[in-house]
């Protein structure tokens, strides 16, 4: 009886397989959004060199993967980022590092969303004539992220699987074809040498922002007590999703710039339209809009993956106690955090809809992504710091100078680097709001940290490492019985 009920109150182990989990990082990435909003920007500062701006963010981003996939060697658990830092420094840092961490996931549907959103209205309008309201297609993400995910995780994860392999196949395709149909300026190579970016200040600044091209690469590893074989899959997911990535966004970048002309760049830094469209109008006639249907499964997937990181890291810190414990309740059938999942749909209801109204579509991105750049910073240098004292105190003998010291330390100054970039110079209004935003959220974590220490002693922190514990032991408890996971 006591194992039954047990098994209610636990989210389903050996759920999801390889594939699974992979596709889980890979959709809250959005990859054809990565692969196709990005380009001008990192071509605007790193010119015919844009390519290598993304190998080099490519090495950066692979450096965190690291740090995250050696902690989830060892430890798997929903929390995360949570559990992670929690078992490696403290408690409390790791309860402001998940706190820091949530407002990301709390808010990347609704700020990615209104952006697509307001693509998808204004090339509707301008291609067909249609008259596509921004909001209707927020109420779509909002809607299709609360019933796969509320429904369970096979469901869920078995969608982005088919909607992952669907967007990436389409953008290899577009940069293939990019490569193979070169306009002025021929096939080359010229992204090799460094010297073709205008200078070397541009490449640097090509290279630090198109980490963020990478952002979401760490969402395989929530559903870490639902996968099989956890401490072997997630670190191999965490890592095969950067790599992907990191192919993805070289052929699909080369291919771009190829297929444009190299001999005319200006044009395409400067185009309103998305280079990816006009090269698909060229290459494909009426059937580019395959291309815009690939943006829309992408976001889709996105919105999906998304809610199943943030209800996840709910669902962990309220089981450990510090979160009300009502986010810890799984739906008695589909055994996913169904309350967590409504709040999450509130949240995104409010500031999907509600932001827009404050500050306009079109800034929502730029003040959402800039916010949420601030808001990473920390969480991954946190777990930088965490890694080295992790390996030092428990497991020493594994314990090596160049993943616990030396990658942690270029991949911090990188971040650092990336928020002086971000604030120099002061950006203006409204996207001067992100960093006391972040501020602001941060200040409000820590008063919550000092009542529950007012109120509770140190006793939530007793709670949190038996959490820690039982999700460490997530292996051995997966049932055989439960069959192949979704993915294999």
């Amino acid at each position: 009886m006591a194992t039954m009920q047990k098994s209610r109150t636990r989210l389903i182990p050996g759920a999801v397989g390889f594939l699974g989990v992979l596709m889980q990082g890979i959709g809250s990435i959005a990859p054809a959004l990565a692969a196709l909003f990005t380009i001008q920007f990192i071509a605007t500062n790193a010119g015919a060199a844009a390519p290598i701006a993304y190998v080099g963010a490519f090495l950066i981003t692979l450096m965190l993967g690291l740090v995250l996939a050696q902690f989830a060697r060892h430890t798997t658990s929903a929390g995360t980022y949570y559990t992670f830092v929690s078992q490696s420094l403290s408690g409390r840092a790791g309860f402001l590092v998940s706190w820091v961490y949530l407002l990301v996931y709390m808010t990347s549907l609704s700020i990615a969303g209104t952006f697509m959103a307001a693509t998808l209205s204004a090339t509707l309008q301008a291609e067909y004539g249609w008259n596509l309201p921004w909001w209707v297609f927020m109420l779509y993400l909002i809607g299709v992220a609360f019933v796969f995910t509320y429904r369970g995780i096979r469901l869920s994860v078995g969608v982005l699987v088919g909607l992952g392999i669907f967007e990436i196949s389409i953008c290899l395709a577009l940069g293939l074809w990019g490569l193979t149909h070169p306009g002025p300026g021929g096939f080359g190579v010229q992204w090799v040498n460094p010297a073709n970016a205008p200078s070397a200040h541009g490449l640097f600044l090509g290279v630090v922002f198109a980490i963020f091209a990478f952002a979401g690469w760490d969402a395989a590893a929530p559903v870490a007590e639902e996968s099989r074989q956890p401490r072997r899959i997630v670190p191999r997911a965490v890592l095969g999703s950067i790599i992907l990535l990191g192919i993805l966004l070289l052929v699909t970048s080369w291919g771009q710039l190829i297929g444009w002309g190299t001999n005319r760049l200006p044009s395409l830094t400067s185009s309103a339209e998305l280079p990816g469209f006009v090269l698909a109008h060229r290459y494909w006639g009426a059937a580019w809009v395959i291309v815009l249907i690939a943006m829309v499964s992408s976001m889709t997937a996105a919105a999906i993956a998304i809610t199943n990181v943030a209800s996840r890291v709910f669902f962990s810190m309220a089981r450990s106690g510090t979160m009300p414990s009502a986010l810890a309740k799984l739906h008695p059938r589909f055994r996913t955090p169904s309350n967590a999942i409504w709040m999450l749909t509130g949240i995104n209801l409010l500031i999907g809809l509600g932001v827009p109204a404050l500050i306009g579509v079109t800034n929502v991105f730029s003040v959402g992504g800039t916010m949420e750049t601030f808001a990473y910073i920390p969480v991954f240098i946190m777990a930088n710091i965490g890694i080295y004292f992790f390996f030092r105190r428990r497991y020493p003998g594994e314990f090596r100078p160049l993943p616990h010291v030396v990658f942690p330390v270029v991949s911090s100054v990188a971040l650092l680097l990336v928020g002086y970039e971000s604030l120099n110079p002061f950006p203006a209004y409204p996207v001067s709001l992100a960093l006391p935003i972040v501020i602001v959220w941060l200040l409000i974590g820590i008063v919550v940290v000092i009542v529950m220490r007012a109120r509770r002693g140190d006793a939530w922190l007793a709670q949190a490492g038996q959490a820690i514990a039982t999700s460490d032991s997530a292996d051995a408890e997966a049932p055989a019985a439960m069959g192949p996971g979704t993915g294999d």
